[in-house]
């Protein structure tokens, strides 16, 4: 399995919900702060106080996954890890530290529990051949403009 997480940090689950909290909003709009962050998800953290939602976003700040941008009184939160770039990592950590580098046990795992069945596996050969005729089209590609 080919390593692109070398250096993944791991986000404990309090400042994992934030973090999806964050990525949630800016996608819709890029003005995300803690107040807007607590109103629009009181489900999620709406239970914590305002100063433990700025601690878990200042340690987000601190660990590189967001930036702060004040503008007047109010700091605005932008992403600067991609949830899909954590979210691949966090993936294979997962599988190479619990699954032992095994991907074919985890989907075997998977689908042993009843997480998955025959109509995912089949949806999910499909996306990995779309990807590999992707990457085919590209080397092919690359291959002809050095020629």
């Amino acid at each position: 399995m080919k390593k692109t997480y070398n250096d993944f940090i791991k986000l404990p689950d309090s400042e994992l919900k934030v973090m999806q909290i964050i990525w949630d909003m800016y996608k819709q709009n890029p003005k995300v702060d803690a107040g807007s962050m607590m109103d629009a998800y009181p489900h999620v953290i709406g239970h914590l106080k305002l100063t433990t939602v700025l601690t878990l976003i200042t340690r987000l700040n601190e660990k590189g996954f967001i930036k702060t941008e004040k503008l007047g009184r109010i700091n605005y939160y932008i992403p600067v890890v991609a949830e899909e770039q954590y979210k691949n990592n966090a993936a294979a950590e997962f599988v190479e530290s619990v699954y032992k580098n095994s991907p074919i046990n985890l989907m075997s795992a998977l689908f042993d529990i009843g997480v998955i069945n025959q109509k995912d596996i089949e949806e999910f050969r499909k996306q990995i051949l779309n990807k590999s005729n992707n990457i085919n089209k590209i080397n092919n590609n690359n291959n002809n403009e050095d020629e």
